[in-house]
């Protein structure tokens, strides 16, 4: 039975999986991810590669030390998945010039709120779709070259963090499309990169390696590479990249279908054969990416979730964080509490990505830490809606039910308040990684083991559970 081996690089984990042609997880591994501090200013957030790497590949030892031999030599593609938008200059030599700006970074807050000065906006929103967000690959490459002039004169080389990764398997640079729909610097009706935006920037297409879409092969492993891991040197490495766009398509989802990816990021997309960004869309945060499957599109929006609810956790029940007893601890008591949290609510933007700011309200001293969490439950759910509402408008479409992945997707209470508040089932993935499982699916295609990525999707179709509205629904109706 063949294997895909796939290298998913999370904001909050790192992991290797080894997964089979029926969908069947094998063996996996994981370590936590973590920014550094910038060297110009404590504020400041970047990914070290290096550390990436290195628990990468401790993972991937570990994950391949649990196969058989025989299941080593069934591996027949290897692809990589991670977030969208960070990436690094390299000079001629491939020697990478200046650490990874991570999107946690507020470092380019003012590039992002002065950039009418250097472009038409509106005209760039309608070219590329893609909504303003700080931490946008424009932002970081702007602040580069009003910054760190003699390193960004030195560039010959932009690669996001999963071409960087791929260029350490296989020594070969490239550039996945899917991460480069999530940059700011495309342009949706041509399928390239927009000309206008590199001029701003001044730069060339030819500082970008070719684009490769899902399921195209990059190349092969590298024989050092392959000896240190026990693997075959010629086991292809194939093209994935934004985890959102493998997500939504190993949800089984199909065409104007909305799935929320519920993670540090929730992201609400549809996949769409048409997509035409209104200017006045833009300011409710509509972005539109390229899809897994080239000539299609995302429109999507997008919002911190499963960060904001770890904050709430980690101050109010620290008691039990780091625990097992953690998650259990604050759904239990979530679920105690009646809809509404008791008037507790959380309101204003929580997230640190633009200069507005949050609040909790109808506290007192009676207040039970329970109904905090549930209240940020609750605004999450809300968040969903208005979401919803807006991709529907944009899509021209009703939706029946809505599919949900990720690791907020395990959280039952919470599945049961988006029903409730939606007033619409949740189709929750009864899978752990469908982010992984979509990469999967392009990567066995990439390796010829399906005649294309839906035939792919149809054999590894994952099964999903249900969750109906409640009686609640009435309340938040």
């Amino acid at each position: 039975m063949a294997i895909a081996f796939i290298f998913d690089c999370g904001a909050t984990n790192l992991r290797t999986i080894a997964i089979n042609d029926a969908g069947k997880i094998l063996s996996a591994h994981h370590l936590p991810n973590n920014t550094q501090t910038g060297a110009e200013s404590a504020e400041f957030h970047i990914w070290d590669i290096d550390e990436i790497w290195g628990k990468l590949l401790c993972c991937a030892k570990k994950t391949l030390a649990e196969l058989s031999d025989e299941q080593r030599q069934d591996i027949v593609g290897i692809s990589v998945t991670t977030f969208g938008v960070d990436g690094a200059l390299f000079d001629k030599d491939g020697y990478q010039l200046y650490p990874i700006i991570s999107w946690k970074c507020p470092r380019t807050l003012p590039i992002m709120n002065n950039l009418a000065n250097y472009i038409d906006v509106e005209k760039l929103y309608q070219r590329n779709g893609v909504g303003h967000y700080s931490f946008n690959t424009l932002f970081k490459l702007l602040w580069l070259k009003q910054h760190q002039p003699e390193i960004y004169a030195k560039a010959s080389s932009f690669m996001f963090i999963s071409s960087i990764l791929t260029y350490r398997l296989t020594g070969i640079q490239s550039t996945d499309r899917t991460m480069a729909g999530t940059s700011m610097m495309t342009n949706i009706e041509q399928d390239d990169w927009d000309s206008e935006v590199l001029t701003l920037l001044g730069l060339t297409k030819q500082h970008f390696p070719p684009m490769k879409s899902a399921g195209e092969v990059i190349g092969g492993l590298k024989t050092e590479l392959a000896a240190e891991l026990g693997l075959n040197a010629d086991i292809p490495v194939i093209s994935c990249g934004h985890d959102t766009q493998f997500a939504i398509f190993g949800s089984g989802a199909d065409y104007n279908q909305p799935v929320l990816s519920s993670g540090t990021w929730e992201i609400l997309m549809a996949r769409t054969q048409q997509a035409k960004p209104e200017w006045q869309f833009a300011q409710h945060g509509l972005t539109i990416e390229f899809d897994s499957q080239a000539g299609y599109f995302n429109p999507g929006v997008q919002w911190v979730a499963s960060g904001i609810m770890e904050w709430l956790g980690k101050r109010f029940f620290a008691d039990v964080a780091g625990t097992d007893a953690y998650y259990r601890t604050m759904i239990e008591e979530a679920k105690a509490i009646p809809a509404g949290a008791n008037g507790v609510k959380l309101i204003g933007n929580f997230d640190g990505t633009t200069e507005q700011m949050g609040s909790i309200v109808g506290l007192s001293m009676h207040t039970q830490r329970g109904e905090i969490y549930r209240a940020g439950l609750e605004y999450m759910a809300h968040r969903l809606k208005n979401g919803l509402e807006l991709l529907q408008k944009v899509g021209n479409f009703n939706a029946e039910s809505l599919i949900c992945v990720g690791g907020g997707s395990k959280n039952a209470l919470w599945n049961q308040i988006r029903a409730d508040v939606l007033n619409c089932p949740i189709d929750v993935v009864d899978f752990p990684e469908t982010t992984v499982l979509g990469a999967a699916m392009f990567t066995f295609f990439g390796a010829v083991q399906f005649d294309s990525p839906l035939a792919a999707q149809q054999a590894m179709k994952p099964s999903v559970t249900r969750v109906e509205p409640s009686e609640n629904s009435q309340y938040y109706g």
